[in-house]
């Protein structure tokens, strides 16, 4: 059974998901090494790396003898295995069941969306008009949610915050959020974190 102290190892790219579970990572305040996988040179499709994720992608994460894939599972797991940095809200917290939802929206339903808008241009013309019309939905329910809060679940930042934030920064840099909007001002604010700054520096 691997214990919270021992060993955590993120296999990374930049740019890529595994910018989510570094984010995290820098945000729980944990000793953790990064493995850096270096994808244009072929290093996810060598037999040692497929032993560690078998689909040759990125992110991965070591924790001693255990070994996972998939941003998402890598932040549910890092947020309720290291409790005391408060990220996660207890099973039994009345945060908790939207704490769910919100990690559960971000890669399936934030993210095809968010990369139909973006990766969608110049290709089929209604399948764009289709994915921007979800996207202002999507920024409309982000709108009300944040109207009286600082961060998706209240006053206070979680993983949800790391997991949303991550792709609504890439809508952001891409000019897709209105200028002094409710959420705008969410991303700036998460952003301007240093974990954020960290977990971005390469």
């Amino acid at each position: 059974m691997t214990e919270p102290d021992h060993k955590l190892t993120l296999y990374f790219h930049p740019r890529t998901r595994s910018t989510r579970p570094r984010w995290l990572l820098e945000e729980l305040g944990v000793d953790y090494d990064v493995e850096l996988v270096k994808l244009f040179e072929g290093a996810h499709k060598t037999s040692e790396y497929l032993t560690i994720h078998p689909l040759g992608r990125v992110p991965a994460l070591r924790h001693g003898d255990d070994v996972m894939f998939e941003s998402l599972g890598i932040c549910l797991y890092l947020a309720d295995r290291f409790p005391q940095a408060g990220l996660a809200p207890g099973i039994t917290d009345l945060h908790r069941a939207e704490y769910c939802q919100w990690m559960a929206f971000s890669t399936s339903t934030l993210e095809p969306v968010l990369f139909a808008v973006l990766l969608d241009k110049g290709k089929d013309p209604e399948r764009l008009k289709e994915a921007q019309r979800d996207f202002a939905a999507i920024v409309e329910l982000f709108e009300a949610t944040l109207r009286n809060r600082l961060f998706l679940l209240g006053e206070e930042f979680s993983a949800a915050d790391v997991m949303n934030g991550a792709m609504m920064a890439w809508a952001y840099k891409s000019s897709l959020l209105t200028p002094g909007s409710g959420v705008e001002q969410w991303v700036q604010r998460i952003t301007a974190r240093p974990s954020y700054q960290r977990a971005h520096a390469d």
